[in-house]
């Protein structure tokens, strides 16, 4: 977390739909936010949002099962994108709250847009960072070699699974890995040093049968064929120079959802709300709130700062 907890804040846990013991948190009044973060990721990749928001909405983060607080299933195959947004649906209901904004940052996107699938009344609009509609090793990296590397890694593991896992233990000391992640996940000029480096230390904390288990799903997952029935306000958010998930694929969701408004971040990595949270926070609150005549002169100008500091 990257802010002090003086909003009136919950936090605690529940039993889902399968007994699976889930951490949660919840801050702040008025309209709820439901925050859903990306793969082996955690509310870090929200932090300055949860810290601006909270003061004027309700926002909400649930770690998923078997990461960071919460608990792993007894059984592996229900880490799924779908059992996800059944988790998501018994906090709201736990919370006594009927309908709620969410948004979702990569995976996270694919959680939001499945819930919908499955929970659409309890949606009241969507908010979508660098996601896509389909599994991403296709285009991940803008390559598709990566979709046959996975599928021999699934091999490996079913033949030598304590290896692997040993093996994912160790790459949180590999400084080669950090490096790519740097220049690959985050605008590094942009983004603090120390938030990339506990984001790395955090994503290696994850069993890696659990990152496996949801790895498959996430790659299998495709909702191409009835993106044209979101009929909820959807702002999609893109960073321009996303290395993770290419630009075309915000594009792609923005063609296919009807009405939906995208915003292409300048500079902006796989993760501008970390890079660029002042403007990331504008954007969001403008499509929650329709601005004013200076909230819309305040976006401008924070673009074209955006713009002036980065080519300087």
């Amino acid at each position: 977390m990257c802010y002090n907890s003086s909003v009136l804040a919950q936090r605690g846990y529940i039993k889902s739909f399968d007994g699976t013991k889930l951490f949660y948190t919840i801050e702040g009044q008025g309209t709820p936010l439901v925050f859903c973060y990306g793969l082996v990721c955690s509310s870090l990749h929200w932090c300055y949002q949860l810290e601006y928001f909270r003061q004027k909405y309700q926002v909400i983060w649930l770690d998923y099962r078997g990461q960071n607080h919460s608990e792993t299933p007894a059984c592996k195959d229900k880490i799924t994108l779908a059992h996800v947004a059944m988790d998501l649906k018994v906090l709201l209901k736990e919370l006594n709250i009927s309908k709620a904004v969410f948004l979702g940052h990569s995976m996270g996107v694919n959680i939001v847009l499945e819930f919908f699938r499955q929970y659409h009344s309890s949606v009241s609009a969507m908010v979508l960072i660098n996601g896509a509609p389909r599994g991403p090793l296709e285009t991940l990296f803008a390559k598709n070699y990566l979709q046959k590397w996975f599928k021999f890694l699934i091999k490996t593991n079913a033949k030598f699974p304590f290896l692997l896992a040993n093996f994912w233990k160790l790459q949180r000391l590999n400084p080669f890995l950090l490096n790519l992640v740097k220049k690959k996940g985050f605008n590094s000029s942009l983004t603090p040093d120390k938030k990339i480096k506990q984001f790395y230390k955090e994503v290696f904390k994850t069993d890696f049968l659990v990152f496996l288990q949801l790895m498959q799903d996430y790659e299998s997952y495709d909702c191409l064929q009835w993106l044209h029935t979101i009929d909820v306000p959807t702002l999609i958010i893109a960073g321009e120079k996303d290395k993770v998930i290419p630009l075309h694929q915000q594009e792609l969701l923005h063609q296919l959802i009807p009405n939906s408004s995208l915003e292409i971040i300048k500079h902006g990595s796989h993760s501008p709300q970390m890079d660029l949270p002042e403007l990331i926070n504008l954007k969001i609150e403008n499509f929650l709130n329709p601005p004013t005549y200076l909230a819309t002169y305040l976006a401008k100008y924070l673009d074209s700062a955006q713009i002036s500091a980065e080519s300087t």
